[in-house]
């Protein structure tokens, strides 16, 4: 399999109700040539990492010139608890001067985390899936992603502090291509990049976990209007939830009502005029939105009630 590692492009966020959804979707369909990537539905989920005191995070929703974030994804419902339990099964710190996880305890807390999916056989097999750790920075309105796909175990070592050419060839991804590609110039670069960026931000550890279902629509290669953005991507996701990694709460709350969804737009160039039109004709506005800060703030509000109810 191959994946993407790098992406700039411009990213717009729209809240729309189920009957805004509806009417995208049709013009994305009649209007744009557009349909639902290979994937369709797909659950994903990702593990932000951030201080103790989530400086990271709380800089970021202040919209400084210059923001950043650090977290690892996966796709797929089994997946996706599978990398929860394994970075929730006690503390993963990168600090300065800190020591990695021995091998022995990434190998215990994969295999815990395989057997929290349910069926612990079939669940180890989940454990070759590529997890995809990466940095999201955004400048001047322009998003930059580049990203790793690492094994879990591999993924949990790297983020303690072992060197990245050290957890890849300790826990190897399965397919040979991905292998091949991990060990690149250019995938080495991007992992000298996150190891940076960790190290600006210590102590690091795993703040939130962020949910949600997508479908991703994507032109069609044989679409005349795609050649005008061929990076052109409609996400919608819904059942967003977050689940807090600090305190002792273990449960997933909502971030967005169950009628909701956020549109996602992904564009490298100006709207087709298609877009445009839909989303005119809608009233369908750009809204300042971002799941890990508007989990961060449910949070905080949260915290808040409580400390004025023991008040």
């Amino acid at each position: 399999m191959a994946y993407d590692s790098v992406f700039k492009r411009v990213e717009k966020k729209y809240r729309i109700d189920a009957v805004q959804r509806s009417a995208m979707e049709a013009a994305a369909r009649n209007g744009g040539g557009l349909g639902p990537d290979r994937f369709g539905r797909s659950r994903i989920t990702s593990l932000y990492l951030d201080t103790p005191g989530r400086a990271m995070i709380a800089r970021s929703v202040e919209k400084p010139l210059y923001k950043e974030k650090l977290r690892l994804r996966t796709y797929g419902e089994a997946a996706g608890v599978v990398l929860m339990a394994a970075f929730g099964a006690g503390p993963v710190v990168r600090e300065a001067g800190g020591v990695p996880l021995a091998d022995d305890e990434v190998e215990a807390r994969v295999r815990a985390a395989a057997a929290a999916v349910g069926d612990a056989a079939a669940a180890f097999d989940l454990l070759t899936v590529p997890v995809f750790f990466g940095i999201k920075k955004k400048f001047k309105g322009i998003v930059y992603k580049r990203r790793l796909a690492l094994t879990l175990p591999a993924a949990l070592a790297f983020v303690s502090g072992l060197p990245y050419e050290q957890a890849c060839a300790r826990w190897p991804l399965a397919d040979p291509a991905l292998v091949a590609a991990a060990l690149a110039p250019a995938t080495r670069q991007i992992a000298r990049e996150l190891t940076a960026a960790m190290d600006r931000w210590l102590p690091l550890a795993p703040s939130m976990g962020i949910a949600c279902d997508r479908v991703a629509w994507a032109p069609a290669p044989s679409n005349e209007s795609a050649a005008l953005d061929p990076g052109l991507r409609l996400t919608f996701d819904d059942r967003l939830a977050y689940r807090n990694c600090h305190g002792l709460a273990q449960d997933w709350e909502p971030i967005i009502a169950p009628t909701e969804s956020i549109l996602e737009i992904k564009s490298a160039g100006p709207y087709p005029p298609w877009l445009v039109e839909a989303l005119s004709a809608h009233a369908i506005y750009p809204v300042p939105f971002t799941k890990y800060g508007n989990a961060y703030q449910l949070c905080e509000g949260t915290a808040l009630q409580a400390a004025l109810a023991v008040s």
